[in-house]
């Protein structure tokens, strides 16, 4: 056998064991549990259009569907057919 195979298999075969017993940080404690959330809804899609306002590349959220309100003017942009 050849040691550059050798030495490749063994490191193949330590980081696979190291993906698989990797413990992860992602608890959720409970103390963040009992936070309310605010903010903006996760359903909503940001896009980045040209504003007509601003003159200016802005991020705009989707209020409907094809309904676009610009984040800084609140400008709304409507890419609905008619």
């Amino acid at each position: 056998m050849e040691w550059v195979s050798f030495t490749s298999g063994v490191i193949a075969t330590l980081f696979t064991y190291a993906l698989l017993t990797s413990q992860n940080d992602t608890d959720i404690e409970e103390d963040d549990l009992d936070e309310e959330v605010e903010g903006e809804d996760f359903s909503v899609r940001h896009v980045i259009l040209s504003c007509q306002t601003c003159r200016k590349l802005k991020r705009h959220k989707e209020i409907e569907h094809n309904m676009f309100q610009c984040v800084k003017c609140k400008r709304h942009v409507d890419l609905r057919v008619s």
